[in-house]
């Protein structure tokens, strides 16, 4: 299917495959493997999904296939795709194309186009984070730590966890410097942070908000300029093509995220969704809840515990608990008045569970008496004193 043509490239999409045909020279930055780096003699980008997001080494350990090296995949992947393996810039996801996003934005004579992909749920990392892997001559083993406390465990292989990937194809429509190119991924890459910022998405490696993945790749292409023509120098944020790089991302990783996860704002509107990341999940809401009321109540709170996490006031109380608890851990809020922070921020979700705004004090009072808990042991505690005193 032909999804966009234009003077400069024709952008196609079929079966596994999302590919622009290249129909004068560029300038291409990407970051694939083979065919990467900066380069002025490729026919074709391309994006593909090369395996499904959970468990997909099974399938070749099942059938005693070999994984092939780098040069071998890509030429198999361009011959599948019909693409000319010497000539094309592929880049490999998890992610169904079905699910792909075109996204574009303008001003004046400049126009940027964005077809992204994007899956989060299976390795979104915050830059920084700690890494599983180390790179090696003869290839990239597991680092070794000496604890391995972070959610949900040790960061898997790129097989075991590639579930989540955002790629992007990034077409220019004026000749670009190569410098310009540069500075123009790092806003592509500042477009796709804010996409998850903006959802308040969490690192699955860390109790922090996510930045991306831990195989994120972009392909950026700007036409080689022709007799009379001049090549922008300057992609950054105080400039056009720097504001358009960024918004047209945006738009179109925040869509993609919605399609292939099923992930958007309003669905992030919960308690789980702002302090599950720091552990007030709903297993540990289910847990103290037990604990701390009595069976009646305890019940009652498991039956219509969607509700309650949904609720919007209660999200909103629980999202300022969540800032207040990465800024303690930036230093901006220091150590000597976060406990009390947090027990505040604890007393309002619990106040506003109970739907009780003026019974602030009383409900500080037993959290203040237990501000020894953990933040997320906190939250959790005052969900459940706040719901028994709803029902008072």
């Amino acid at each position: 299917m032909l999804l966009e043509d234009t003077d400069r490239y024709s952008l196609h999409r079929r079966g596994r495959y999302l590919w622009a045909a290249l129909k004068r020279p560029h300038r291409v930055l990407s970051t694939c493997k083979v065919n990467g780096g900066l380069r002025e003699d490729l026919t074709h980008v391309a994006n593909h999904q090369s395996c499904e997001g959970v468990a997909h080494v099974d399938r070749y350990a099942r059938n005693a296939v070999p994984l092939p090296g780098l040069d071998a995949f890509h030429a198999r992947a361009c011959i599948d795709g019909e693409l000319p393996p010497a000539s094309t810039a592929l880049m490999s996801t998890a992610a169904n194309m079905q699910c792909a996003v075109l996204a574009g934005a303008s001003h004046g004579d400049l126009t940027v186009s964005v077809a992204a992909t994007a899956g989060v749920l299976g390795n979104a990392t915050r830059a920084g984070d700690p890494a599983g892997w180390h790179e090696y001559r003869e290839g990239s083993r597991p680092v070794q730590r000496a604890d391995d406390d972070l959610p949900g465990g040790a960061p898997g292989s790129p097989d075991e966890r590639g579930s989540g990937t955002i790629v992007t194809l990034v077409f220019i429509n004026r000749p670009c410097t190569a410098a310009c190119l540069t500075r123009a991924a790092t806003m592509v890459t500042e477009g796709k942070s804010t996409a998850l910022l903006d959802l308040r998405m969490p690192s699955l490696q860390s109790p922090g908000l996510a930045t991306g993945t831990g195989t994120d790749q972009l392909v950026i292409a700007a036409p080689l300029p022709a007799d009379g023509e001049w090549e922008r120098s300057w992609a950054g944020g105080h400039n056009t093509l720097g504001e358009l790089l960024g918004r047209a991302t945006h738009e179109a990783v925040t869509r993609c995220i919605l399609l292939q996860n099923g992930v958007c704002a309003e669905l992030r509107r919960s308690v789980c969704g702002a302090l599950g990341r720091h552990g007030c999940d709903q297993a540990a809401l289910l847990a103290r809840a037990r604990a701390e009321l009595d069976e009646t109540d305890a019940l009652l709170f498991e039956n219509n515990l969607m509700a309650i996490i949904h609720d919007p006031q209660s999200a909103a109380a629980a999202y300022a608990l969540a800032e207040i608890i990465d800024l303690v851990a930036a230093g901006v809020l220091h150590a000597e008045v976060a406990r009390e922070s947090v027990v505040n921020q604890a007393a309002l979700l619990a106040a506003t569970v109970a739907v009780a705004p003026e019974r602030f004090a009383a409900l500080r009072e037993p959290l203040h008496a237990r501000s020894e808990l953990a933040p997320a042991e906190l939250a959790s505690l005052a969900m459940a004193l706040g719901f028994a005193e709803k029902w008072r």
